[in-house]
């Protein structure tokens, strides 16, 4: 029989064991070229420690100016969070292209060793980007000996992170008003984005949150109130506090839901039935016929046998108004990635709840009723909550305050 017919053969059992081999020798090859880091973490398991020393975590921030910048942001932006300490470990001046005693390598090592974290949230880029110096020669930010020299130091730096366990978000930098700075930031967040992904942090994007309607740069733009206020410093790169507050809201974005999830595989659920759990948690209910009917559900019969003396159930369902139903038409099916990014908003509830709401640009009725589609700056929710302004009234309307009232 020929060597291809013998490899294949369905009914020789060393022909089966060989493809077997082989097929298992192919998948350790494929999957022992991926970093380790950058594979999928066991389902179920959160990105953050569930288990931080006494229920608080503790942040490190990292970085130059900008990183200090951001600290300043995000100690104020989570004030009211009792669970977090943000604790600023930046030094302005500094990066990955010296090769000094500054060198962050150093640096993180002594931090790392006198205190424990769960948290990081880096930031580099406000000091002016240099080449970096090999020997004799210098490498130009941007070109491809830059690009892996650069990318192998900041490599090692999320590594010493997350082999400490902690769980890491790097901030990319906004954009910037010089043009050749604007290209030396764009070639850093690549080098970011990617050390990151491969190397199990989180990149957290900034650059469209501090651009105008086109895209472009603007010192200006809508802060967390809405109105429009000045976000970046007269340098072109830094930020003021209304714009490091805004910065810090993308960090929260992100960090937010980690924590939740963090939060929901930290409770364990509880030993005994559903009445001793709603004691100890102290929120007691009753189920129709009380403990009686639980303790009759709790037999030796098979539960298979068991009978249900429960009737049928109708359920009433709200009627959803034709503006909702029209938008949900123009939304995307199975998840595309298309459609417009919705924002989670949290908030802690008493007894351990958590109440979710989400707002995206579908709730906006000018999708449903405007043909063609209104552009993005027009569109009411834009204008109001982004832009911050003020609609003019509409007579009969809420805001109409006309005298006599129409």
């Amino acid at each position: 029989m020929p060597g291809g017919a013998t490899w294949f053969g369905a009914r020789s059992p060393s022909a089966r064991t060989r493809a077997g081999i082989a097929v298992a020798v192919l998948a350790g090859l494929i999957f022992g070229l991926l970093p380790a880091a950058a594979q999928q973490p066991p389902v179920g398991r959160s990105y953050i420690n569930p288990f931080p020393n006494g229920d608080r975590y503790r942040v490190v921030v990292l970085g130059d100016s900008l990183g200090q910048g951001l600290w300043e942001g995000l100690y104020r932006a989570f004030d009211e969070d009792k669970t977090l300490d943000f604790i600023n470990h930046t030094k302005p001046g500094t990066g990955f292209s010296r090769t000094t005693t500054e060198a962050w390598d150093k640096e993180l090592d002594g931090i790392l060793k006198a205190d424990t974290y769960q948290i990081a949230v880096v930031m580099f880029g406000g000091f002016p980007y240099q080449d970096i110096r090999s020997g004799k020669e210098r490498l130009k930010v941007g070109t491809d000996a830059w690009r892996e020299t650069f990318g192998k130091r900041v490599e090692a730096f999320i590594k010493k992170l997350r082999a400490a366990n902690i769980a890491v978000y790097w901030v990319g930098l906004p954009i910037m008003r010089s043009g050749e700075q604007n290209e030396q930031a764009e070639a850093l967040n690549d080098v970011f984005r990617e050390k990151a992904f491969i190397n199990g942090a989180k990149f957290v994007e900034t650059w469209t949150g501090f651009t105008d309607d086109a895209g472009r740069y603007s010192a200006y733009g809508p802060d967390m109130t809405g109105q429009v206020k000045r976000l970046r410093a007269n340098d072109g790169v830094h930020l003021t506090m209304r714009g490091y507050l805004k910065l810090a809201h993308f960090v929260e974005k992100q960090l937010r839901p980690d924590l939740t999830a963090a939060k929901r595989e930290r409770n364990i659920p509880l030993a005994g039935n559903e009445d001793e759990q709603a004691k100890l948690m102290g929120r007691g209910f009753e189920t129709p016929g009380g403990s009686e009917q639980a303790a009759a559900g709790a037999g030796d019969e098979p539960a298979e046998l068991q009978q249900s003396d429960i009737g049928e159930v109708s359920v009433v369902r709200p009627a959803i108004d034709q503006t909702l139903q029209a938008a949900q038409s123009l939304a995307p099916q199975g998840g595309s990635a298309t459609g417009p990014e919705a924002e989670m908003i949290t908030s802690e509830l008493a007894n351990g709840l958590t109440a979710v709401a989400t707002v995206s640009s579908l709730t906006d009725p000018s999708l449903a009723s405007s043909r063609p589609r209104l552009p993005l700056a027009q569109r009411p929710y834009y204008r109001v909550l982004i832009k911050g302004e003020q609609p003019k009234p509409k007579e009969g309307r809420g805001d109409d305050f006309t005298w006599p009232p129409s």
